[in-house]
């Protein structure tokens, strides 16, 4: 059984973002050197990586126990995957490991002081979530601004924190179910990946704490309230504690952009922004990146060597039931796009007959 009190964080990568983990990770234990880190790779390691020489216990995605893995890893990209994972990881945290309060935090997540605040909000809260925004943004015509926040969702899931109980435990049941099917970037019907279903979980849930405190996900969407600073080698947001930045969306190999879904900012514009991000460019090259980004991901084919186009797994996740392959890695391209034809040919004639889905 796990230390309960012992502070833990968890992540999901596939192996190609190995260098973030690694600084996620060494960023956790330098500010709490008795914590623990779990991280979920959800393809194969396939002689890459070392579990025995890494800082955190890593977890192949066959421990989560997800109902008929083959399917649920064919049917998604690598993002979709990767988010569709985590209600399903924390459920194996607070389960299997015991673990009794859990803060999940996205690989791109660089931790600059303890995290005391947010593990003893949750003796209070089952649940604690951080929203995009403290203030509305400036009516500039620039990007982002609340319409993409009202498309990608009030909450930013790249943080999420967790205490056992029934109430989450209902709470991981209700949102696995909805990953399960329903990891998707779709903002026509309303979803994007695992980050809209919590809009409602606020209000199907009890027990979920909003943390407030302008220090805590400081990333792109909000840096036009909050300003990054460094003092006497303390790093500063507005004045006070600054406690992780998300480097939500950032290449290294284009080190002088903040990210590729904003252009407000700038880094030369940003002193003490920029500096954070050199530090961070740095680490990541310490830890690997110039190799582990070059490492192909396991779901990208077919077992007959075919690159697997999204529209295939669109194919495929919406035709399961016809298709019904054991395993989907197997089925050839021309298979999976004549079940594609048949079906939107079915979809087009219910849109003429006036039934749009």
């Amino acid at each position: 059984m796990e230390n309960k009190e012992q502070p833990v964080i968890c992540s999901i990568i596939a192996k190609n973002y190995l260098a973030f983990a690694r600084t996620l990770c060494a960023s956790f234990r330098e500010h709490h050197p008795d914590g623990r880190c779990f991280i979920v790779i959800t393809d194969n390691i396939e002689g890459k990586i070392r579990p025995e020489n890494e800082t955190f216990e890593i977890l192949p995605i066959g421990a989560l126990a997800i109902p008929r893995l083959q399917e649920f890893c064919f049917k998604y990209n690598i993002t979709e995957l990767s988010t569709a994972v985590k209600p399903y990881l924390l459920q194996y945290l607070l389960k299997i490991r015991q673990v009794r309060k859990a803060l999940y935090l996205d690989p791109d997540i660089y931790i600059t002081r303890r995290l005391d605040g947010l593990f003893d909000l949750l003796d209070i809260h089952d649940i604690i979530l951080t929203p995009h925004l403290d203030a509305d943004y400036p009516d500039d015509g620039k990007y982002p601004d609340d319409g993409h926040i009202l498309m990608s969702g009030i909450y930013n899931l790249g943080f999420i924190g967790i205490r056992a109980g029934e109430n989450t435990d209902r709470f991981l049941s209700w949102w696995a179910e909805k990953c399960y099917d329903k990891c998707v970037v779709l903002h026509k019907r309303g979803y994007f990946v695992d980050q809209r279903f919590i809009d409602l979980a606020v209000l199907f849930f009890h027990g979920i704490g909003i943390v407030r405190d302008i220090g805590y996900n400081v990333a792109y969407w909000n840096l036009h309230s909050r300003e990054v600073t460094s003092v006497n080698g303390q790093w500063r947001c507005n004045g006070g504690p600054l406690y992780f930045y998300h480097f939500s969306d950032y290449k290294p190999e284009m080190p002088d952009r903040i990210s590729g879904h904003q252009m407000r900012y700038s880094l030369n514009r940003l002193p003490g922004l920029e500096l954070l991000f050199r530090k961070y460019r740095e680490l990541l090259f310490a830890n690997g990146y110039e190799e582990s980004r070059k490492w192909p991901y396991t779901y990208q084919k077919l077992r007959n060597g075919w690159k697997i186009k999204d529209i295939y797994r669109k194919i495929y996740r919406l035709n399961i039931a016809t298709i019904g392959a054991d395993d989907p890695f197997r089925l050839h391209p021309v298979s999976l796009l004549g079940v594609g034809a048949k079906w939107f040919v079915k979809k087009a004639i219910r849109r003429l007959s006036g039934n749009r889905y």
